[in-house]
């Protein structure tokens, strides 16, 4: 018999759960029966020896005890696990974050239902483990949802929440780099993806959301546990169709949303409607598209019955949501019951939620008209999305015009099949991952799916082209938003011409006229398919294709610091282009090449090339082209000692950069400049013109390679006329910017500046000499290992600073010190530079 005194710490379900049996009239060892569990375990609950009831565990209790939905929410409800950290845990500071921060996750366009249950314990789980992976089908919710617990997170961590969108992936070893893109992180020469986040995620308290894993899990997974290692302050909370299975990692299985049982939907009242918010999710799409619907006694219980049918996956019951403008709700329950019963038999090892999702897909793809099918399917082949014109380029038959293509892909976006997002240059489609991949089973049944993969190639060449040529024509800021938009579609372009042979010749074509693009997002990506471009040219490679390679090649190699390599590659390139009578070309490969020469420090050898390059230019009317020349003109005059020549030729393409909008290279030419003043005995003047290059680096959010080294330079000038307090603070924001981006060689001057600063200003206690000392040991062992020579700037310093401590301590010693600071590491070189410091 029970026992109905109670514990004496009953929990607030176990309660609860006491006076719904007692108000039933029902013994534990009745409520027992009725809900098929053990008499033990109906005490413990009421006890409150076990607080947490599984979700199949609570159904049954409800069903037995013949909870309404207002009950069964409280009852659910009071079964939530509160999060209290546990002693020894750390959690999550709860220090607000700046008000200028701007938003970091996308805004939310719809309402959002019937999760608070799940975000409560999803939230209590990324406070208290490190990695949480939401797992579940397609469809069911979970990237809204691990938004919404991002945004419950966003103002509680120093560094916010990043969300790293995986799904345009087509290759898992860009998993790195998609999380770099997404923190806006600038690449790194000849630094791998992974070894830049490691660096700059050390110290940042940061929740990133890593979404749709599934298609890269396995580098996904190697990444997650990497950073994870590397960075104790990082918490990752992932969206995958499978665990990542990563030490630590704890998963999440998101269920569906309540709906009820079928037999109790056809007997459901729209006032018990409100308990269940699968029916709410529906009732609020169908209104979105119909302002007119609403719930009433006879509806109600169809649409519960849909909702059931549906399993509550929120994607297929917004599907069925989006019908009600064409289909009573009567006709869609019934067209879902038949749908359904052709997969009821499916594969005994297949998920059965995926098997629903597959049903509702194939339900609404059925739908459509024909036209209407051979777009969706189509759309399947881009990557990260298109533009109205690439969609008509790609899916529209032969001769159709645009406004047809537009009819048809506003129809799918009303039908929830395609997403449209709007920006300035104008709307953008995109399939959702789950469609895209169903679309892409479709498309490799049909007889035209490699005219339709060579038209997307094709398409994305000239829009490659036409994004080459816009570089020395377009303000910069426009040009970078839209070309970051699609790298994606160059990416799949390339990988089916170039990566999978299909046509070698076209897939030489984009690589080499992706140049500008290589330069500004992705070198190192660039430098493999420009390589295997060229490994791949023989006698059917067009002349100006081959010719086109070897100038990005040049181009690709001088950012890499491989000035050498740049140069046999842009003189290759001006042979060829001169072969085949292209001035543009030839003068665009002249331009490369006394580029590579300036570098070099072989400024009578660039001369010449760059003012025939510059005549031509001209000639031609290429601006932007005679600005760079102009540019690197000025650095050769500068290098021979003709500094009103150097100044003469920097102010013209200052002028031209400035008219042209371009602002990156306004800020590298008044770099330029400001070294020119310095080199000519004025450094009062280079720090003034270093100020006015520091605010012209504004132009971006986020500093890059040009703001790191004015900012070096400018401690460099400032340090030669003894103003060291000032020196330090240019010195060290150096330092961090060059650190966070991984560019070695500014790292190696902010650290040199350092060094300058504890060896020669006034203050300067004898102690910190042998610091110094390391220091600059560490720096000319750098120098050595990037096989870069001091630039004059720099090398002036340097010598002066050896002299110093020549003066200052024994020779022997200085030469011991100097070794020791050749061999430590690059952490130990940081501390040593910031503890210098007086």
């Amino acid at each position: 018999m029970e026992n109905e005194s109670s514990s004496a710490r009953p929990s607030a379900f176990g309660s609860l759960l006491r006076s719904y049996r007692l108000a039933a009239g029902l013994s534990q060892e009745a409520l027992a029966e009725r809900a098929r569990i053990s008499a033990q375990g109906i005490g413990a609950l009421e006890r409150g020896d076990r607080r947490t009831p599984q979700r199949e565990t609570l159904t049954l209790l409800a069903d037995a005890l013949g909870l309404n939905s207002e009950q069964r929410f409280s009852f659910e409800a009071a079964a939530v696990r509160k999060s209290v950290p546990r002693p020894g845990k750390s959690a999550v500071s709860e220090a607000p974050r700046p008000q200028s921060r701007p938003a970091l996750l996308p805004p939310a366009l719809t309402s959002f239902v019937g999760r608070e249950a799940e975000i409560a314990e999803i939230g209590a789980l990324v406070r208290e483990r490190r990695l949480i992976t939401l797992t579940g089908p397609g469809g069911i919710g979970k990237t809204r949802t691990a938004l919404e617990v991002g945004a419950a997170f966003a103002e509680h961590l120093s560094a916010g929440v990043r969300l790293v969108e995986l799904a345009p992936l087509g290759d898992s070893e860009f998993v790195a780099a998609a999380i770099a893109a997404a923190l806006e992180l600038q690449e790194v020469p000849n630094q791998p993806p992974l070894t830049t986040l490691l660096a700059y995620l050390h110290e940042k308290e940061l929740l990133l959301l890593l979404d749709n894993c599934e298609h890269v899990v396995s580098e996904a997974a190697l990444v997650a546990e990497r950073l994870l290692r590397g960075c104790p302050r990082l918490r990752i909370l992932a969206t995958s169709r499978e665990p990542l299975r990563v030490a630590g990692e704890q998963t999440y299985r998101l269920p569906a949303l309540a709906a009820p049982a079928l037999e109790a939907a056809r007997k459901l009242g729209v006032a018990d409607a409100a308990g269940f918010p699968s029916i709410v999710l529906f009732t609020q799409r169908a209104q979105a598209v119909d302002h007119r619907f609403a719930l009433s006694d006879e509806t109600v219980r169809h649409v519960a019955e849909i909702c059931a049918r549906l399993d509550g996956i929120p994607l297929a019951i917004e599907l069925a949501a989006a019908r009600v403008t064409s289909l009573p709700v009567a006709a869609i329950a019934e067209k879902l019951d038949l749908r359904f019963a052709l997969l009821a038999h499916g594969g005994r090892t297949a998920p059965a939620r995926q098997q629903t999702l597959r049903a509702t897909i194939d339900w609404s793809y059925e739908l459509l008209s024909q036209p209407e099918r051979r777009i969706f399917e189509c759309l399947s082949v881009f990557a990260g999305g298109c533009t109205l014109e690439a969609a008509t380029a790609v899916c529209g038959e032969e001769g159709a015009a645009e406004s047809d293509v537009l009819e048809l892909l506003s129809s799918l976006t009303e039908k929830s099949l395609i997403v449209a997002e709007m920006n300035l240059a104008g709307p953008r489609y995109r399939l959702l991952e789950s469609f895209r991949q169903y679309g892409r089973e479709k498309l490799v049944l049909r007889a035209d799916r490699a005219e339709v993969c060579s038209r997307h190639a094709l398409t994305y060449c000239r829009i490659a082209e036409y994004f080459e040529r816009a570089f020395q024509e377009v303000p910069d800021r426009g040009w970078h938003a839209s070309a970051r938009l699609e790298l994606d579609n160059w990416r799949t372009a390339l990988e089916w011409s170039l990566g999978a042979a299909n046509d070698i010749c076209l897939g030489q074509r984009l690589t080499a006229s992706l140049k500008s693009v290589w330069q500004r997002f992705a070198i190192s990506e660039g430098r493999i398919w420009i390589r295997l471009g060229l490994e791949l040219v023989d006698e059917n490679t067009p002349l100006e294709v081959a010719a086109e390679l070897d100038r990005a090649d040049a181009a690709i190699s001088e950012e890499l610091g491989e000035f050498s390599t740049s140069l046999a590659a842009a003189l290759r390139a001006v042979d060829r282009y001169h072969a085949i009578g292209d001035r543009i070309g030839t003068a665009r490969s002249q331009v490369a090449a006394g580029s590579a020469l300036v570098r070099l420090d072989r400024p009578s050898d660039a001369e010449p090339l760059l003012r025939e390059a510059l005549g031509a230019a001209r000639a031609l009317g290429l601006d932007t082209l005679a600005a760079n020349t102009l540019y690197l003109l000025a650095a050769a005059g500068a290098l021979s000692g003709d500094f009103a020549e150097a100044r003469a030729a920097s102010g013209e393409a200052l002028a031209m950069y400035r008219a042209l909008g371009k602002e990156r290279w306004v800020a590298v030419t008044l770099t330029a400049r400001a070294e020119i003043e310095f080199w000519a005995g004025d450094a009062e003047a280079a720090v003034r013109v270093a100020n006015e290059a520091l605010a012209a680096c504004r132009f971006e959010d986020d500093p890059d390679s040009v703001e790191s080294a004015v900012h070096a330079n400018t401690a460099a000038y400032l340090i030669a006329i003894d103003r060291y307090d000032e020196a330090r603070t240019h010195a060290r924001e150096a330092l961090d910017i060059s650190r966070r981006l991984r560019f070695e060689l500014h790292e190696t001057w902010a650290l040199q500046h350092l060094a300058a600063i504890a060896a020669l200003a006034p203050q300067t206690a004898l102690m910190e000499l042998p610091r110094a000392a390391r220091l600059i040991g560490f720096v000319g062992a750098c120098y050595a290992a990037l096989g870069a020579a001091p630039e004059p700037t720099d090398r002036q310093e340097y010598n002066r600073v050896l002299a110093a401590l020549r003066a200052a301590m024994p020779w022997n010693q200085l030469d011991l010190l100097l070794a020791r600071g050749a061999e430590m590491s690059e952490e130990q070189a940081i501390e040593e530079a910031l503890r210098v410091e007086v």
